[in-house]
């Protein structure tokens, strides 16, 4: 997959899905209302959003209204070698504003997609500009961490936690504070430290229970769906199948 940069009409109906791309989208006119993992925002020509991959993401748009919306692989490699800070901004989902500068930019990003739309080069050095100074308004402020600094992540604490409210909705607010670490800082932490975001760990902690119960039980695969924190039997079946191939079915049928 490419990166891909397009101008849309988001409906006037409430929709949700997830993709295994992070996606950026930008307000152009009118506004749209976005909700992620529970973080609620409205997207508008003043503020933008992050919607990190594997993210579901709930969209409708208000009125008349065209959105810039930006496609970007995970393995892409303007998220690789050097330009790995730039992965942050998909650590968690986020919403940011658009000052002067950047409306400035982002209608010279119009006329050169307008003009070369079709070129991925184009894409790419357009994204990456974007990105970019997106990372440098959104982190800045942000002190580096010193080695006098440095803090340490219990995860058995974690994984408790975890584990006694596995059939509830856990936010990564709520983990951030079992860990006694601010939420910014517990991002980066959790990933610097287990090599996932908190939100994949999250599945992946649910879906190894689910594959327990699923080996280890005779319960019904809609309860498992509702023990290990999944909304609905499909929704613990779609997770399951994109992690370990297979259906819960299968898996069923073969132990």
């Amino acid at each position: 997959m490419n990166t891909a940069i397009r101008v849309n009409h988001l409906p006037n109906n409430c929709l949700s899905h997830d993709h295994e791309y992070h996606q950026l989208v930008i307000g152009l006119s009118g506004r749209a209302e976005f909700e992620i993992e529970g973080s609620c925002g409205q997207v508008s020509p003043v503020k933008g959003c992050l919607v990190p991959s594997e993210h579901t993401h709930f969209y409708e748009g208000i009125g008349s209204n065209t959105h810039l919306i930006i496609d970007l692989p995970r393995q892409h490699p303007l998220l690789e070698g050097r330009m790995t800070a730039l992965n942050r901004l998909f650590d968690s989902p986020g919403y940011f504003n658009i000052d002067n500068n950047l409306k400035l930019f982002l209608s010279f990003m119009l006329k050169e997609i307008d003009a070369f739309g079709n070129d991925p080069s184009t894409s790419d050095f357009l994204s990456f500009a974007l990105m970019h100074r997106l990372h440098e308004r959104i982190f800045r402020q942000l002190p580096p961490l010193q080695p006098t600094d440095r803090l340490t992540l219990n995860i058995d604490r974690i994984n408790h936690y975890i584990r006694q409210n596995m059939s509830d909705k856990i936010t990564v607010a709520q983990l951030a504070r079992i860990a006694c670490i601010s939420e910014s800082r517990f991002h980066l932490l959790f990933r610097e430290t287990i090599g996932l975001t908190p939100h994949q760990y999250l599945i992946q902690a649910r879906l190894k229970e689910a594959y327990h119960l699923l080996y280890n039980s005779s319960v019904s695969v809609n309860d498992i769906a509702a023990q290990t924190g999944f909304t609905s039997q499909s929704a613990l079946t779609n997770a399951f199948k994109k992690y370990y191939q297979t259906t819960p079915g299968q898996i069923r049928r073969q132990h």
